[in-house]
């Protein structure tokens, strides 16, 4: 006479809480046995290894439905289709954490580069790599025109969740810095070397090149009267500028609320 478990019994088997066995039973995707005389469900020896293939489908990941089929058809071939399909949803995953994995290293990248940064409020010379941007030239004045021009360059149709800090940047004409406002700019960049942005036909590049900096603690208010100073340092330095600035807030309220560690960038490329 074949062995006849309780559900209790096939449990401590199986390591399974009573629960969950009694869950997929529910559902038809594990049914018992049979029933003892009074009236509760038992399990014979052959529905433990049953019931290890339903639990190393469900680690995997596989739907209740894609194992019902299974159950309901043991075929080689759609045993096979179900794991390719599986395996072809596992690799779509795995490079979308490869790309989480990136874009949280990038962050703490750039809290370290904060953290060292030179001495605020000094004006000096630094040499700086070429970096990908994807720009749009146009007229901003204040920060719902930047929000709206943020989603006309960004391109990803909100797949990336925001745009962080640090990421966005502003151009500067020089020639308007007596008469500009502190959300006065004539365009602005996103940094894009993240990988969603390597197909985008609209990238261009900031220049290698030594450029004119100054990091000062407050906003773009703060950063705008900063302007003739670096001037006056240029003439007095022999320096040839380009036409234009980028400036770009570092870190803000959004991440400390220390006021001396809201930081914004300034920076003019020089003509060598």
């Amino acid at each position: 006479m074949d062995t006849k478990l309780t559900v209790t019994e096939l449990a401590r088997i199986v390591g399974l809480p009573k629960r969950t066995i009694r869950y997929y039973d529910e559902i038809g995707l594990f049914k018992s046995s049979g029933t003892f005389e009074n009236g509760y469900r038992y399990y014979t020896i052959d529905k433990i290894e049953e019931i290890f293939l339903i639990q190393y489908m469900r680690h995997i990941g596989i739907p209740i439905k894609e194992i019902r089929k299974h159950q309901e058809n043991h075929n080689i071939d759609e045993y096979s289709n179900i794991l390719n399909t599986q395996l072809e949803k596992v690799n779509e995953e795995l490079v979308r954490l490869q790309r989480i994995h990136y874009r949280i290293q990038r962050r703490i990248t750039s809290l370290d580069y904060i953290r060292s940064l030179p001495i605020i409020g000094e004006i000096f010379v630094q040499e700086m790599p070429k970096r990908r941007i994807l720009s749009l030239e146009k007229k901003i004045q204040k920060q719902m025109d930047w929000e709206v021009a943020l989603r006309e360059v960004d391109g990803t149709n909100g797949i990336l969740p925001n745009i962080f800090i640090g990421d966005v940047g502003f151009f500067v004409d020089l020639s308007q810095i007596n008469t500009r406002k502190g959300e006065d700019f004539t365009g602005l960049f996103l940094l894009a070397d993240d990988p969603i942005y390597d197909a985008s036909p609209a990238a261009s590049e900031l220049p290698a090149c030594r450029w004119l900096s100054l990091y000062i603690r407050g906003d773009h208010h703060e950063a705008s009267r900063k302007y003739k100073n670096i001037l006056e340092y240029a003439k007095a330095h022999d320096l040839q500028l380009e036409s234009y600035a980028i400036e770009r807030t570092l870190l803000d309220h959004y991440i400390s609320s220390d006021p001396n560690l809201h930081i914004t960038e300034i920076l003019i490329p020089i003509i060598d």
